[in-house]
């Protein structure tokens, strides 16, 4: 059975052989009943590991094509009946608005890997936040929650916004479950097929896919090292007139930049003399270190231009998913109205439990101790990936957030870096995730220091270097002269 793989494609190995062995169980060439060869008779002649071709291997089980059998022993093709649900549904096969994209899949792919034990993970999939201090509740207490309690919370969240100088009431306020989904509202309520929604590049997939999705148009502009580049964004907005634009001005994800006070300024001079509203999310802005903490674009507003959106989904209970929209009264109503119509559920249970980790007295105290906790982090990875600053990777400490962004030296290969790293045991997020029409030139990568263990950033960070050996011509000739 000949199996052909690349290890220059971005597609994970064990995909490249499940693939390869459905499409010839499909045509036929693997007929109902044959024997597969054993695991580690393919990874030997692929040269891949054992572990891989089991991965495969079990993918197939899961999507029907391969049965396993103890007597007889192994792996043996199974027959392939196609469902009647994709004859039915084939004419609307052409006509849906979402369409599934590689990174989505590189997304799903990273998020099963991340829960596996023989992974280090440094793809910043799954949040391991330290457990809350001294918080518990009264489950009796929970029954009387009722619809009192949203209003409870946007009360509280004013109080909360305005130490940090936005002063608002919960008319100025409404909840959701996620930034993204604060997103896709707004985008539901202003945007018509074809608008251009200008993001800064790079920028988080699940932003632009939710922005594609909701027919829009996106534009990217180039980031400086003080953040967005305001002279291409004036070019983009007279080309493209755009919506809205989307800004992460704290902090950005995924490069750490923060955008520096003069920019914010005259960000909001060309938005306001262009008539552009601007969505500002702010959900890595409590993570700060170093640095003093700039005002947001949403209290320096005087134009009411600026929908701010923040979450507590990093900073509370995993699972408890809370984040909310802060904008003029008219508009947060609208929002109000149309979650109405797509959604009944009511997070009562959610509000209640973070109204009483608010008011406790708690939420503070936790940011606090996640603030030290997440320095201690990235000051431990930071120095372990400075002995790889002579090979070649750039990278600077960024001030707060919860990753860093690396620059590959430019004859790294990008794509077989993150297959090499992939098999020996390390999982990272490609820079290519976040660069919507690709780029030329040596690729990045994130790596996320706030969910691992010390032990674990020391093993991750060695076999990223490892990699790196593997994945470049002459590495040991690269080494940078003092």
């Amino acid at each position: 059975m000949k199996i052909s793989i690349s290890r220059n494609n971005d597609t994970p190995l064990y995909i490249q052989i499940k693939n390869n062995i459905k499409e010839k169980i499909i045509s036929g060439r693997l007929p109902t009943g044959l024997k597969l060869p054993p695991e580690r008779t393919v990874a030997e002649e692929i040269d891949v590991s054992r572990n891989t071709v089991v991965r495969a291997y079990q993918e197939l089980i899961a999507e029907g094509f391969v049965v396993v059998s103890n007597k007889p022993k192994g792996y043996f093709v199974r027959e392939v009946i196609k469902p009647v649900y994709e004859t039915v549904l084939h004419p609307l096969a052409n006509m849906r608005r979402y369409n599934y994209t590689e990174k989505e899949a590189l997304f799903e792919d990273l998020f099963r890997r991340s829960t596996a034990s023989e992974y280090v993970s440094l793809a910043g999939i799954n949040v391991n936040m330290p457990d809350p201090d001294d918080f518990s509740v009264n489950c009796r207490d929970l029954y009387s929650c009722d619809e009192n309690e949203a209003n409870r919370l946007k009360r509280n969240i004013c109080k909360l916004l305005a130490a940090k100088d936005i002063f608002l009431s919960e008319k100025n306020i409404q909840l959701v479950s996620e930034t993204t989904q604060a997103l896709g509202y707004i985008m539901s309520l202003y945007l018509r097929d074809g608008d251009t929604v200008i993001v800064e590049e790079p920028v988080v997939a699940g932003t632009v896919n939710v922005l594609r999705n909701k027919g829009a148009n996106v534009v990217c502009v180039k980031m400086n090292e003080d953040g967005m580049d305001l002279e291409d964004l004036q070019r983009l907005i007279e080309t493209y007139c755009p919506r809205f634009i989307y800004t992460m001005p704290n902090l950005h994800n995924p490069t750490g930049i923060t955008m520096t006070l003069e920019k914010r300024l005259k960000l909001l001079e060309i938005c306001k003399s262009k008539n552009v509203p601007i969505i500002e999310e702010n959900s890595l802005g409590d993570f700060r270190y170093e640095g003093s903490e700039l005002p947001s674009l949403y209290s320096l507003d005087k134009n009411r231009i600026v929908l701010y959106v923040d979450t507590f989904n990093l900073t509370f209970l995993p699972g408890i998913n809370t984040a909310f929209v802060a904008g003029p009264a008219e508009t947060v109503e609208m929002i109000g109205r149309l979650i109405v119509t797509e959604q009944n559920t009511i997070y009562k249970i959610s509000h209640a439990l973070l109204n009483r980790f608010i008011e406790s007295g708690q939420m503070e105290k936790r940011k606090e101790r996640l603030v030290e906790h997440y320095k201690r982090q990235l000051n431990m990875m930071y120095s372990k990936l400075l002995s790889l600053k002579e090979y070649g990777l750039s990278f600077e400490k960024p001030e707060g957030g919860l990753y860093i962004w690396c620059k590959l030296p430019e004859d790294v290969n990008e794509k077989k870096l993150f297959i090499t790293a992939g098999d020996k045991g390390l999982l990272y997020m490609p820079g290519s995730v976040f660069f919507p029409y690709g780029y030329s030139g040596s690729g990045y990568i994130r790596l996320c220091f706030s969910n691992v263990s010390e032990e674990d950033i020391d093993r991750g960070i060695d076999i990223l270097k490892e990699s790196m050996e593997i994945s470049r011509d002459c590495f040991n000739n690269y080494k940078i002269k003092s």
